[in-house]
């Protein structure tokens, strides 16, 4: 186990790509010592206490000037980008996400990937892009392929990401679009390195669902596991205690950063990244991005799409 590491070793260190935030991770392997006890009975050494662990966070290798990162809460038309689950039926925000894209794929070249929370808002947002001619704007500029649901059918996957490339590797070609989803196969794993992902755009936040069973006990067990408060049933009265919260954001928001990734993948690699839904401009969720993606926004903040359609792409 992680406490029989710790015991045997002077110093552990933990190092990965996409760590942050890291705050529930290092308190769940270094639970507080007060009264636990390990190991056949014996105590936690106080040196696992995880106010003495060092969290340590550098900037990418890439020059800032590589990376464009910018919030647009609202589309060509003014309209709020925001897509809660109690939102995302609504055909107007749907659409105007399809037109935020058509127009950032005017002044993006190479290859875009889009990465959605579920495949059920990919097929809701791609079947009204189609049905309001949307996807067809942006077919005339960059083709664009589709992750599918398919499990037991991973060469599919394959081969999607395989046409995909090809389109975007092609002479003269003027890239592609690949929609996928956060969590699904080619959101981890898979390197859109230079031109096979110019930009990776998030639509919406994909916050697990807290229809989950299991996830609605690992919810309420963190937020009771230091309080003597009454336990919470996540799932049935829908509340959420302050501690439950910051652990259901951290699960959210790795994710995102795992996606986001995905685009930089060495020293002389640039791209844009950017979020389509207001709420990435909140606080508490913009606090738990990269730091290489916060020094990546240039000053630009949040906007609308139109502001983006006018930035300069490309390293400085």
């Amino acid at each position: 186990t992680f406490g029989e590491i710790c015991k045997e070793a002077r110093a552990v260190v933990l190092a990965g790509g996409t760590m942050k935030p890291a705050n529930d991770v290092v308190e769940q392997l270094l639970p507080r010592i007060s009264g636990l006890q390990i190991d056949g009975g014996q105590r936690m050494p106080a040196r696992l206490d995880p106010a003495n662990a060092r969290l340590f966070a550098w900037d990418h290798v890439v020059d800032p000037s590589h990376v464009s990162a910018v919030v647009v809460s609202s589309g060509p038309t003014g309209q709020e980008l925001r897509f809660t689950f109690q939102e995302q039926n609504d055909v107007a925000r749907l659409r105007e996400a399809g037109n935020a894209l058509a127009a950032l794929c005017n002044v993006i070249p190479g290859g875009v990937v889009v990465f959605f929370p579920s495949y059920a808002l990919l097929g809701r947002m791609s079947s009204e892009w189609r049905a309001g001619g949307i996807l067809q704007r942006i077919e005339r500029r960059k083709p664009v392929f589709a992750e599918g649901n398919v499990p037991k059918e991973p060469e599919a996957q394959g081969n999607i990401l395989d046409q995909y490339t090809a389109q975007v590797r092609k002479p003269g070609s003027s890239g592609a679009v690949l929609l996928s989803v956060v969590g699904g196969r080619l959101s981890e794993g898979i390197n859109f390195s230079d031109d096979l992902g110019r930009a990776v755009v998030m639509v919406g936040v994909p916050f697990p669902s807290l229809n989950s069973p299991e996830l609605a006990e690992r919810l309420a067990h963190y937020e009771s596991s230091t309080s003597s408060a009454e336990r919470i049933d996540v799932a049935g009265r829908g509340q959420m205690g302050p501690r439950a919260r910051e652990l259901y954001e951290s699960l959210c928001m790795r994710a995102v950063n795992q996606s986001i990734g995905r685009a930089i993948r060495h020293r002389g690699d640039y791209a844009a990244i950017v979020f389509l839904d207001c709420r990435y401009a909140d606080a508490r969720i913009a606090g738990k991005l990269p730091s290489w993606i916060v020094s990546g926004s240039g000053g630009q903040g949040h906007g609308g799409a139109c502001s983006v359609a006018k930035l300069a792409f490309g390293p400085a």
